[in-house]
């Protein structure tokens, strides 16, 4: 395995910014000669990236045969757009190393679980900006996203369903301009250019309403985009994979029906 620890410093990152790889080394026994990657982005509210949905859940998808990497971004007191141009950062760093690190340049994948997942979904509808083509000095396709997977993902800004914490860390002392909000609420944003999606939660998550992912999941169905939905009836939030390693210190984690989200986005992924 080529692990790595890579600096992150776009524009506004903090210090900490980083991602580490986990790569799978070339070999003249195994012929793949090319692998999809998973880009993984932990929750946390952006306030903290959890080690809850960070190396385990990367272990286990580079047990699948797919590259992964953990990208570490920069949280409060760094406001968006900062944690979105980090990803693409990455994004064109994959795409750049793709003959050395032997990266399927057609499955780029990132992931994300709860305010992970808004910054993944967030990715999904704002790759093609201007702005991030120029931070990145590249063309705006080579920072396309082929595909993303949500986990209990924060999606609105909407105060009906929102979770306050992750939008106020997100925006800071701007948080309660309507402006701001609106283009934070990323329903309101998807379009021809947002990639496919894998996505799941719980009907009993108390944290972040189900109705976030049902917003993302209405909102790729009106443009046409291909979706797989996918709701546990028990579960709270942040269950990363359900089981005994990812378990928290409450012991509140651990949902065997919801275990299977893993495989079913094995599955899912095997079918790009």
């Amino acid at each position: 395995m080529k692990h790595e620890v890579i600096k992150i410093k776009a524009e506004g990152s903090s210090d900490y910014a980083n991602l580490r790889t986990y790569l799978w080394d070339d070999s003249a026994e195994i012929p793949i000669s090319k692998r999809a990657l998973v880009l993984i982005c932990p929750g946390g509210g952006y306030h903290r990236t959890t080690d809850r949905e960070a190396e385990a859940v990367a272990l286990r998808i580079m047990s699948m045969g797919y590259h992964t990497a953990v990208l570490r971004y920069s949280v409060a007191p760094v406001c968006f757009p900062v944690s979105l141009r980090e990803v693409a950062q990455c994004v064109a760093m994959f795409r750049s190393k793709a003959e050395k690190w032997h990266i399927d340049i057609e499955r780029i994948v990132i992931m994300g679980f709860s305010a992970g997942g808004h910054l993944a979904a967030s990715y999904g509808v704002y790759w093609n900006s201007p702005e991030l083509a120029k931070l990145c000095g590249c063309e705006s396709e080579l920072l396309r996203p082929n595909a993303l997977i949500l986990g209990y993902p924060v999606i609105t800004a909407d105060p009906v369903y929102r979770h306050e914490g992750s939008i106020q860390n997100l925006l800071g002392k701007d948080w309660q301009k309507s402006e701001f909000q609106k283009m934070v609420s990323l329903e309101k944003h998807v379009g021809i250019q947002t990639p496919k999606t894998f996505i799941w939660n719980t009907f009993t998550d108390d944290t972040v309403p189900a109705e976030n992912s049902l917003l993302w999941v209405q909102a790729l169905m009106q443009h046409k985009i291909p979706v797989e939905f996918h709701m546990y009836e028990r579960g709270g939030h942040g269950l990363s994979l359900a089981n005994e390693l990812t378990d928290n210190q409450d012991h509140s984690c651990v949902q065997e029906e919801c275990q299977s989200w893993i495989d079913m986005a094995e599955t899912w992924l095997r079918n790009l």
